[in-house]
């Protein structure tokens, strides 16, 4: 039980903790120190080291801040704005330094063991913790000192070390999963890519503003082959119907993670456009992020925001096929590139219409849509993998870091009852 671990003010786990009490005139270089900064730190407490996403300052600079040099094994935790990411410094960036708004922690070699720590500060617990003293302003931040007196109970080196293999062991399961989506995902790319233009064992081709193209294809707009907006609810409709609501935030993968029930007279101003079976919605708000989904049964005759346009294809168009345009390279970059607006980018339906497309006999759409379909199968039987991965290290954490379940020290030992 947690009673019988030791318990610790954070301070007294760590050899230090230290943040930046000013950053300013700081001199950025093509070559020089690597700056460590919020956007590197991932959601599984790595960082991302690449060089491409790497900015510099000079030497000259770093020297004026040397408590906030970082070394290997060291964690860094964001105090500002995003709360709460974690960090291990990589043996890469030692000799690094950080942005103001993250903290550098050194921890305590004889009372933490590093990877246990990790875990425990990407635990829900901890996040809690530091919800509890973040300060409700715009933008949202905490003190040093109220985190230095979070009390924390932890076991001996021996159990953490035991817990940290625990949870290092489905965190590399995690990490092949991840790897295996990312690598079919980029293969599936190129498939379509490839599809797209070429189609299937053509001999023939024509010249056209998309290059060579198969002779039986045809120069499209999509206003041509689809119907743009043309469902929305009713002013009449009963207040107390209830209705599904498919929003911005609904969409993860290029699927509709779940939909949110309202009656019509609590629902979001926003949730206006009807959906039915092989419709496809469009985000006209920040497109860059992809908010792209195919109404599958499943989500037939729900409502969706205004912020995306629903496609519905005519005859002479299969939706799946349209589907897989809608999510070429070809069509994310037409939409980015006519974003309108700094804060809000946005596009606008009727530059949604104007894309202008090779589009095949019906018959041949079909064909390409069942071979991308078969990829993207593979692709979901691996992200269903990957979230029950998660829902696992998330159990784990819970039960082994709160010391419900009590791991065993060695093979002759039971586990604590």
């Amino acid at each position: 039980m947690m009673d019988e671990w030791n318990q610790y003010n954070f301070e007294e786990l760590c050899e230090i903790i230290y943040r930046y009490p000013s950053y300013y005139g700081i001199d950025y270089v093509e070559n020089g120190i690597p700056e460590v900064r919020g956007e590197l730190i991932n959601k599984d407490g790595s960082v991302d080291s690449s060089s491409d996403n790497l900015r510099y300052i000079s030497e000259g600079t770093a020297v004026k801040f040397p408590k906030t040099t970082l070394r290997k094994g060291d964690i860094v935790l964001s105090v500002r704005g995003t709360i709460g990411k974690i960090g291990i410094i990589p043996p890469e960036l030692e000799g690094a330094n950080m942005t103001a708004n993250l903290l550098r922690i050194s921890p305590s070699k004889t009372k933490v063991n590093q990877n246990y720590f990790k875990q425990l500060l990407l635990s829900r617990q901890f996040q809690l913790m530091l919800e509890s003293i973040t300060t409700a302003t715009t933008i949202k931040t905490f003190k040093v000192a109220d985190l230095k007196g979070l009390r924390i109970a932890i076991p001996s080196l021996n159990e953490q070390q035991k817990i940290a293999s625990i949870l290092s062991s489905v965190d590399e399961a995690i990490e092949k999963t991840e790897a295996i989506i990312e690598q079919t995902e980029n293969l599936e790319d190129g498939l379509r890519q490839e599809l797209l233009k070429k189609g299937i064992n053509h001999t023939e081709f024509k010249d056209s503003s998309f290059g060579h193209i198969p002779t039986s294809w045809k120069n499209t707009f999509l206003e041509e082959v689809v119907d743009i907006n043309s469902d929305s609810i009713s002013s009449k409709v009963d207040e107390l119907e209830s209705i599904n609501y498919i929003d911005i935030a609904s969409i993860q993968n290029n699927r509709i993670a779940g939909t949110t029930e309202y009656t019509f007279k609590d629902a979001p101003s926003r949730a206006r456009r009807k959906v039915k079976t092989g419709d496809i919605i469009v985000s006209t708000v920040r497109p860059y992020l992809k908010g792209f989904a195919y109404i599958t049964e499943q989500y037939n005759n729900s409502i969706c925001s205004t912020g995306f346009s629903v496609l519905r294809t005519k005859q002479e168009c299969h939706s799946e096929y349209l589907y897989q345009i809608i999510l070429s390279n070809r069509f994310v970059n037409y939409l980015i590139s006519n974003m309108t607006g700094s804060s809000y980018p946005a596009v606008k339906a009727n530059d949604i219409k104007n894309y202008n497309f090779p589009l095949p006999p019906l018959e041949e759409q079909i064909k390409i849509s069942n071979i991308l379909n078969q990829s993207r199968n593979k692709i979901n039987l691996e992200q269903k993998k990957l979230s029950e991965l998660l829902n696992i290290k998330n159990g784990l954490m819970q039960q082994l870091l709160t010391g419900k379940v009590r791991v065993p020290l060695n093979e002759h030992e039971e586990v604590p009852q």
